[in-house]
């Protein structure tokens, strides 16, 4: 494990006390949580697409789809 420290202004630092509170959790597991969300695939972190990122077929026909009827 390593240890890092880091100044944070006053509302930041609200913010984190309030979400450790709320999760009943640790400021690295916030930070963790973090990064883990932060270093997902583009594809995964686009909701939209992301519930289709396994039919690209489907994905195809959807901007198909789309920019066709955008165009009329």
């Amino acid at each position: 494990m390593q240890k890092i420290e880091i100044e944070l202004d006053q509302e930041t630092f609200n913010k984190i006390e309030q979400l450790t509170q709320t999760h009943h959790c640790e400021v690295s597991d916030l930070i963790k949580a973090m990064i883990e969300q932060l270093t997902k695939p583009e594809i995964i972190n686009n909701s939209l697409i992301g519930e289709w990122s396994n039919d690209a077929e489907l994905v195809d026909k959807i901007v198909e789809d789309t920019l066709q009827h955008r165009n009329s």
